[in-house]
């Protein structure tokens, strides 16, 4: 009876949890998928804008890329932020950019 309790506790405690965290998931992905969408209208914007000064489309697209990246979370990226992992950690001493 006793074991029987404690498995219908944790059972219950996870509903409980899935609930609770269902709408929060929810409004992150939304926040997500509006945040990508707005982005890419940008960056439509500024292509167009671009290709009417006169560059190239290629240019055009890849500096609007450059200014407007899509905004990309893999499951792997949030599973390494949430546990602290440092996957992606360069050799001290070396830096991302070159200053003149």
């Amino acid at each position: 009876m006793r074991k029987a309790l404690q498995i219908v506790l944790i059972v219950v405690e996870f509903l409980i949890t899935l609930i609770v965290l269902t709408p929060l998931l929810l409004w992150l992905l939304l926040n997500l998928y509006l945040m990508n969408h707005r982005i890419g209208k940008n960056r439509k914007r500024m292509v167009k804008m671009l290709r009417r000064e006169g560059l190239s489309e290629h240019t055009s697209i890849k500096i609007a890329e450059h200014m407007f990246p899509k905004m990309e979370f893999p499951l792997s990226t949030l599973m390494s932020m949430m546990s602290g992992d440092k996957l992606g950690k360069r050799k001290e001493g070396r830096a991302n950019w070159k200053a003149e």
